[in-house]
């Protein structure tokens, strides 16, 4: 009689991997939130590039969660392409973390929404090459912990956020958002007033960031002036001035003003 034979094939653990597809689509999720809630909360209203990351964001899901080697690819390369966009598009998620803003409700949201973003971007790499493929459970782990690493810096840098506003008799100006968006002149931004009397000699002024997200610099760029302006703050600048008009604006948008000290 032959001998039973004991021994037993070696089985695959997959209950300790996890899907590329679907830590992509966790991060994809994540930066959908992010971005409608905050247009929602009119941070970004007559932003249509967001619009468009949101719509893009939605059709990658569809497509992966249609099935298929194919459709999952294709949503892959839609959400990965876009997360892309979203980190270049004016640094406007990095600026957001760098130098944050007054409201914490737009900075945490905005803080998400980046690290989604940013976070898709291998993942859709990686989705691409192995649409069926699957990495160790720990990446779950991995992302809670930069979700967790990142939070607490940036809850760091929202607290030690410094600003320094107005005094008694010094000039003031702000960048403020008037409408329009992307599509009007300056992004919709102007400087009120845009136009500032000082006497010659030392001349202070506070430069208030009226935008809860997207940071600037001060420039006064004839008396080498360049102050930068953390969102929801204002900075006070103290510089020596002669006789003369200067132009000011601002780096991002490129909003004008013009001081006239004489």
């Amino acid at each position: 009689m032959p001998t039973p034979d004991t021994r037993t094939t070696p089985t695959t653990n997959t209950t300790a991997r996890l899907p590329w597809r679907r830590l992509l689509a966790f991060c994809a999720v994540l930066t959908l939130a992010g971005t409608v809630l905050l247009q929602a909360a009119g941070r970004f209203v007559g932003f249509p590039s967001l619009v468009v990351v949101d719509l893009m964001m939605l059709t990658g899901l569809l497509l992966m969660a249609g099935g298929g080697r194919r459709r999952i690819r294709s949503g892959a390369v839609v959400i990965g392409v876009f997360s892309l966009l979203n980190n270049l598009h004016a640094g406007l998620f990095l600026a957001a973390v760098s130098a944050p803003a007054g409201d914490p409700v737009s900075f945490l949201t905005c803080l998400a929404t980046w690290i989604g973003s940013l976070l898709a971007i291998p993942l859709a790499v990686l989705t691409v090459r192995s649409p069926d493929g699957a990495g160790p459970a720990v990446l779950r782990r991995a992302i809670g912990i930069v979700l967790a690493v990142a939070t607490v810096a940036a809850a760091v840098l929202f607290v030690t956020a410094g600003d320094d506003p107005a005094r008694p008799g010094e000039l003031q100006v702000a960048r403020e958002r008037d409408g329009g968006g992307l599509l009007a002149d300056h992004a919709g931004r102007s400087f009120a007033p845009a136009l500032l009397n000082a006497a010659p000699g030392p001349v202070t002024i506070a430069v208030t960031n009226t935008d809860p997200l997207i940071g600037l610099t001060f420039l006064v760029p004839e008396l080498g002036v360049a102050q930068k302006v953390a969102p929801g703050t204002t900075a006070r600048i103290t510089f020596d001035a002669p006789a003369g008009s200067y132009p000011f604006l601002d780096d991002t948008f490129l909003v004008e003003g013009t001081l006239v000290v004489g």
